[in-house]
């Protein structure tokens, strides 16, 4: 049951990791929710890395907030809980992350390093913006998956969000990044571990 991270971040801010190593049968066994939801669980999701990822989901949220907690999205797909709670969503190879909070809107993204961000960086990258290594590549597009997240009533295209400078090293710091849409500078907080760079942010 790995439970890899429960940490107060902020006040009235948690940050969970779940580094998944389970079976979409061993989430079950430890899931909250009734099996009769099984069968149509298995033909929304196909593959058994996605069972997996959103599983994994609930299972943090059954450990960090409680049992009787429903996850829920409004019209624009934006997560939020039944408790009232604000939460986001992400997960990549082998992991699985939530972020949540009472109070304050909250983001997060997880992406494993791999080549292919190198492929893709025609797709995130602004003509004015810089990125030497594949580390400072995917904070680009982390950073802006947090702020897309942060602000899914702007429909933000990568054009129009901005990393305006680094503070930090390859392992942790804080990214200053714009919304251009609103003229508004967003602090996203980032580490690595695991191989995965992790990004978030709280407004």
């Amino acid at each position: 049951m790995p439970l890899f991270l429960n940490e107060e971040i902020f006040p009235d801010v948690r940050l969970g990791i779940w580094a998944i190593s389970e079976s979409s049968d061993d989430f079950w066994a430890l899931s909250p929710y009734v099996e009769s939801s099984r069968s149509e669980f298995n033909a929304l999701y196909k593959s058994e890395q996605r069972k997996c990822e959103v599983l994994a989901v609930r299972l943090l949220i059954k450990e960090i907030i409680g049992d009787n907690v429903q996850l829920l999205h409004q019209d624009n797909g934006k997560p939020y809980l039944s408790s009232g709670m604000n939460i986001s969503i992400s997960h990549t190879r082998g992991f699985a992350v939530i972020i949540v909070s009472h109070s304050k809107q909250v983001s997060v993204d997880i992406e494993y390093f791999s080549n292919r961000i190198e492929r893709i960086r025609s797709k995130f990258m602004r003509d004015d913006e810089n990125a030497s290594s594949q580390v400072k590549l995917l904070m680009h597009w982390c950073a802006k998956e947090t702020m897309y997240k942060l602000f899914p009533e702007d429909n933000l295209t990568f054009n129009k969000m901005q990393l305006l400078s680094v503070d930090g090293n390859d392992s942790t710091g804080i990214i200053t990044a714009k919304n251009i849409f609103r003229n508004r500078n967003v602090s996203v907080y980032y580490r690595t571990f695991c191989n995965c760079l992790l990004t978030y942010a709280v407004l």
